[in-house]
Order: C-alpha cells, then structure tokens, then sequence
C-alpha cells in the first residue's frame, strides 16, 4: 500500500508591521487593512482549489476581523500566532503573564470560531514556552525551522521529524535532509516553483509530510514599501500564481492537503 504524502499548506495572518522595523511610517489602520486584502486573497485561492490548510492567526487581527477569521474557520482549520505583536517576547515577562496572553488569545479564536484551537506557532519562528503550551491546553506546536537562517535562528542539528517537548507535539517546517534547504516563504518566493517542487520532493522523500508557510503581507503588492528586496521580490500576483502552480502540481502527484490538527491525530493514531 502506497503511503499517503501530506501537504500541511499554513498561513501566519498577523498585522503588516515589517516596514516600522526598516524606520518606515505606516498608519494602524493600514497595517491592518494590508494584511486584511491579502488574507482575502488567500482565502479565495485555496477555497478555489478546494483544499484545506491551517491559519495561525494573532489575537489582534481576529479581534479587529472576528467575520473573517469565522469565514477561514469554517473550511480550514485557525490556530494561535503569537500573543500580541512581534516586538512581544515571553522569555522577558513573567510565566503567569505569558500564560494569561496565550490563554486569552486562545479563548478569543474560540469564541470567534466556535471550534477548538489545538495549534500555535510563534512570530518570526522563534521557540515557545512549551510548559506553558501545555497548560494552556494547545496540542501542537509548528515554530520550529531546522535550519540556519543567518541573524535570526540556527537550528542545523534540530529534529526534521515530528518530536514532543513537555507533552507539546512539535511538527517542523519542512527542509531536505542532510543539507538542510528549507521550504518556506523567503526561500519559495526568492528562489521560485522550481526549487519549492524539488525541496518538497526531497523532503517527502524520507516524511509523509511537508510543511510550509506563507505570510497574509505577501499577497499585497511590496514593491512600494522601500524594505530590502528579497523582501519585496515576488510579491502579491506573483506569489499567487507560484502558489496556484504548486498547488497544481501538488495535487497531480496525489499529495493530499490537510490541516495541521487533523494530521495531528493521523500522526497520534498511529504510534
């Protein structure tokens, strides 16, 4: 019997706060507005393609766009993105804070949803306070990239296959084994179709999963914010049809699209 290779397709929605980093003036309501057009335009193209994927979602945005997030809940799955923004980091305030933000960020997606919020992935992929997952009450956690990615995280000799911390199922984003290429956003974007369809070859290679992500900003036009250009390059029309083609492709070697909680309970049913 040929085992089934899964595709766990994820979006990080959060506000579009990346030109304040690069000294830029944005206005609130339009690092909002940004991330609201190309969340829309993400949503349309995956219920087009009639797959489902997961959205890791902040507090803030669902709480300014309860309708949408109610809308993605209803095809695909919502999980947590962080707590509040991304200059917010848990390993400099107390555990009781951090453990009230993520429950009631949990809670709000909820509320919103009608559903239960099993996943988490922190900003910018960075680790999570695992013990506090846990007692929150999240299942998994997909902040992990096993790579090395030069200024902000250097996981080369981390698990490229699923693992547990502290009673948290951890499912990494996917690179190739041995030298590590990775399977996200920047790389797709940068280095085109072609070499995300060879990296998701090769890491399904040795794993019936392969697990990328994707930004709500990416799908807006970048080019008239003056930030670096591999931040820009590929943005908005074109990062759809990359994706649309992908997804094409994906669907015609039979790779199955799944959210993450539901391969969650495939991957726990079958220890």
């Amino acid at each position: 019997m040929v085992k089934i290779k899964h595709i766990l397709l994820t979006f990080d929605i959060e506000e579009f706060d990346m030109p304040l980093e690069f000294g830029l003036k944005i206005s609130e309501d339009e690092i909002f507005e940004r991330s609201f057009v190309g969340t829309k335009r993400i949503l349309e193209l995956v219920n087009n393609k009639k797959i489902k994927s997961t959205f890791f979602i902040t507090p803030r945005f669902a709480s300014k766009y309860p309708e949408l997030v109610k809308e993605i809940s209803e095809k695909h799955e919502v999980a947590l993105h962080g707590y509040h923004d991304h200059s917010y980091n848990y390993k400099v305030v107390e555990r009781d804070v951090a453990f009230k933000d993520l429950k009631e960020g949990k809670e709000m997606l909820s509320k919103i949803t009608g559903k239960e919020v099993k996943g988490f992935r922190e900003p910018r992929l960075q680790k999570p306070p695992y013990s506090i997952l846990k007692k929150t009450g999240f299942e998994y956690d997909s902040s992990l990239n096993p790579t090395f990615i030069p200024g902000r995280y250097n996981n080369l000799i981390s698990n490229r296959e699923p693992f547990s911390i502290e009673g948290v199922k951890i499912y990494p984003l996917s690179v190739t084994p041995l030298v590590r290429l990775p399977l996200f956003w920047f790389a797709f974007r940068n280095l085109g179709l072609s070499y995300g369809k060879f990296v998701t070859k090769l890491s399904l290679m040795d794993q019936d999963f392969a697990n990328l992500v994707f930004h709500s900003w990416e799908f807006i036009d970048l080019n008239e914010f003056k930030v670096p250009l591999l931040l820009r390059r590929n943005s908005d029309v074109k990062v759809r049809n990359m994706l649309d083609k992908y997804i094409d492709w994906c669907l015609k070697k039979k790779f199955k699209f799944i959210c993450m909680g539901e391969y969650n309970d495939i991957y726990n049913n079958s220890l």
